[in-house]
């Protein structure tokens, strides 16, 4: 029997969660696509031992029922997706049938002010859906992951930063805190019908970002995110068109609206992340020194 099923539980954020709950003795079940799991969790320092994988498929409603059979509270993690707003209702609905007591949704900083982005728009589906299921439930509404700077590794060796931030900046934020924050909102009591936000302690713009970088890279590193027909010139080359569309709306948001805390979005968050939020200058500290 398993207490948690974690649907997204081998991805940047999901493979921190398992780990998390792994560390207070909670039995962990994963639902992946592969029939064997093994190796699933390895770059996160986190291990399969103690995890037990099934195979599922938000795609395949019928996989979900046995996925859930015996678990107690279920994190939901969408990825992005043509049909995310559909695959995760019907996540909602099958743990719903299932009789699971606390649902803990991976949702997004600020969605509900950005409906006309796709991904955000789909978060704001789910969400509805989970108001109605009846099952207990809590969202985790992280920023921007640090973590997406890790992707850029070749670019940054190269000298250029070509991720779209823009100069309004956002609250961008540590995977380690979103994790964390999960964990609390899924074992923890006091957080149901609660949506946390997620967030960094600083408001980093482009220009703080490529200084941080530049400094700890020791060279000139150069910002070239603000050209979003380059990005996409170069996005187009490895993804698909869908999915190059409804990023280069969210990048299009960033840019002029940036993804900006409140203060209580600060306070909501210190309620179930329980300690000080990462620094971006660490993150890139402890990167270099991986990478060197």
């Amino acid at each position: 029997m398993a207490d948690v099923l974690c649907v997204g539980g081998t991805g940047t954020v999901g493979r921190r969660v398992v780990e998390g709950l792994l560390a207070r003795d909670v039995s962990v079940r994963c639902l992946t696509r592969s029939a064997d799991g093994a190796g699933a969790l390895d770059g996160a320092g986190a291990s399969d031992e103690g995890v037990e994988f099934v195979r599922g498929d938000l795609e395949r409603p019928d996989t979900l029922t046995p996925a859930l059979e015996g678990v107690s509270r279920m994190h939901l993690l969408t990825a992005l997706h043509p049909q995310e707003a559909q695959l995760g209702i019907g996540a909602v609905d099958a743990a719903a049938e299932a009789g699971v007591e606390r649902i803990v949704f991976h949702s997004a900083h600020r969605a509900h002010a950005a409906p006309h982005i796709p991904h955000f728009a789909s978060k704001m589906e789910i969400l509805a859906a989970l108001e109605v299921s009846g099952v207990p439930w809590a969202t985790i509404e992280p920023n921007h992951y640090f973590q997406n700077d890790l992707w850029l590794r070749r670019s940054l060796e190269a000298g250029v930063y070509p991720a779209p931030l823009g100069g309004v900046g956002l609250h961008r934020v540590d995977v380690r805190d979103i994790a964390d924050a999960t964990v609390n909102a899924l074992l923890d009591d006091g957080h149901e019908g609660i949506r946390h936000p997620v967030v960094g302690p600083e408001l980093l713009t482009s220009a703080d970002v490529v200084r941080t970088w530049s400094e700890h890279l020791d060279r000139e590193i150069e910002y070239v995110g603000d050209d979003l027909d380059a990005w996409e010139a170069r996005a187009g080359r490895r993804l698909p068109d869908w999915l190059v569309r409804d990023l280069r709306i969210m990048s299009e948001y960033f840019l002029s609206d940036g993804l900006i805390a409140t203060e209580e979005d600060f306070a909501t968050m210190s309620h179930v992340l329980g300690h000080a939020p990462c620094v971006f200058e660490d993150f890139v500290r402890e990167t270099v020194a991986a990478w060197r």
